[in-house]
């Protein structure tokens, strides 16, 4: 096991060169990537849909384990806004399950909350720069409860290496290079195996790292609350994305109904000089054969590739803010964590993304100048910016960018004394 290093930020290049899809890794910060404490009063909003009833193919999924089976309808069991904090829902949750273990388990925690959504973005941006972008999304799922394993038991997404972060609690994870069961889903007796693998444990404000080759499995120590980041490596397959646009692009562009079409039997051989035919499939062929000509796969999948690259592949994104109309006077700056990326499209508008979003911007050399005007320290009036275009469409169009960006959260209005 690697000792644990203190550090503001993680040493990223020391970490790729020494564990990236090598060796697991045990790493600590002097500042936690999230606070507990707003970790869990989000919580307390992202549940409270869910202490009504179960929401089938809802995101984010949040889950109630009790011991290894999951509670249907966990209503009061989930955190409320009468629960102080981690220790206290675990206790009282603890209690109202008659002291046995349990795992609350959410699929895409953050996703309506960018202010825990930004922080996890900018940590994995370390790691990106060094490594690419995946052309696959990263899966964030937080786990909390009192959980002596984990409830699925062993744990891997196929072709994922995967990052833990404790935010509360400590918690206990074991790794395996290979399994003695016939099926993960299966695997049982792991006590008998605990000499077979690496141990890593790590208390709050620390991380883990385990290789996409390894399987492993959690052990809560206690109270614990836990923030996992899968991330695509061996299994960013093009392929997958490719495959997901052209699904996409041809529903839109084919028109049908929910029927599933049918085809005469029985199949008898065709007279002579005649050939079998299957025409719903046919025309989905042709419709498919016209769509790879056309240019809109190329434009989707670029427009998906900047979304994700600005979102440094945490999807779905946080919506975006309310508008707020800037007014000349405003004094405005960019906002430094912000990814703003450009891809030029001959012909139309620009791709601008922003934090997880996209959306058509101008390409001239006044965006370039309102650019370097927003990156500089130096905090800039509206009616400055947007006298840098000339008017008509191309101050529209400015005036349009500017707008997305404050409500992508990529500028901000500041104060006379903050500027």
């Amino acid at each position: 096991m690697t000792g644990a290093v203190m550090s503001r930020e993680p040493d990223w290049e020391s970490f790729v060169r020494r564990h990236w899809e090598k060796a697991p890794a045990h790493l600590s910060l002097d500042v936690p990537v999230v606070s507990p404490e707003q970790v869990f009063r989000s919580l307390v909003a992202v549940c409270a849909p869910f202490r009504f009833g179960t929401r089938f193919r809802a995101l984010p999924d949040v889950r109630l384990f009790v011991e290894t089976a999951q509670l249907g309808a966990p209503g009061p069991l989930l955190p409320g806004e009468d629960d102080a904090g981690v220790s206290d829902y675990v206790r009282r949750a603890s209690a109202g399950l008659g002291g046995r273990p349990f795992q609350l388990f959410v699929e895409q925690p953050f996703m309506f909350d960018f202010t825990l959504w930004d922080p996890v973005r900018r940590f994995v941006r370390g790691l990106l720069e060094r490594v690419g972008v995946p052309v696959l999304p990263i899966v964030s799922e937080l786990l909390l409860g009192n959980f002596p394993q984990n409830p699925r038991g062993v744990a891997k997404r196929p072709n994922h290496a995967l990052f833990t972060l404790v935010l509360h609690g400590r918690l206990r994870v074991r790794l395996w290079e290979k399994l003695w069961g016939d099926a993960p889903g299966e695997t049982v007796d792991f006590d008998r195996h605990h000499a077979d693998a690496t141990t890593l444990e790590a208390g709050e404000g620390e991380w883990l790292y385990t290789p996409s080759r390894l399987w492993h499995l959690d052990e809560a120590r206690g109270d614990c609350m836990a923030l996992r980041l899968w991330v695509p490596v061996q299994g960013s397959r093009p392929t997958d994305a490719v495959k997901e646009v052209l699904v996409a692009l041809l529903e839109a562009r084919s028109a049908h109904d929910e029927a599933v079409p049918y085809l005469p039997y029985p199949w008898r051989r065709p007279r002579k000089g005649k050939r079998t035919t299957a025409p719903p499939l046919e025309r989905t062929a042709d419709d498919l054969e016209a769509l790879l000509r056309s240019p809109d796969v190329h434009q989707a999948l670029r427009i998906i590739w900047a979304r994700r690259v600005s979102a440094c592949g945490l999807e779905p994104a946080p919506p975006p803010d309310k508008a707020v109309p800037l007014r000349d006077t405003d004094l405005v700056r960019g906002v430094p964590s912000a990814d703003i990326i450009r891809m030029g499209e001959r012909p139309g508008p620009w791709i601008w993304a922003v934090n997880g979003h996209v959306f058509p911007g101008m390409g001239t050399a006044v965006a370039q100048e309102v650019l370097k005007a927003l990156a500089s320290d130096e905090a800039h009036a509206v009616g400055e910016l947007r006298r840098l275009a000339r008017r008509g469409a191309q101050r529209e169009e400015l005036d349009a960018v500017l707008e997305k960006l404050q409500r992508l959260r990529a500028l901000q209005v500041v104060t006379r004394e903050e500027g």
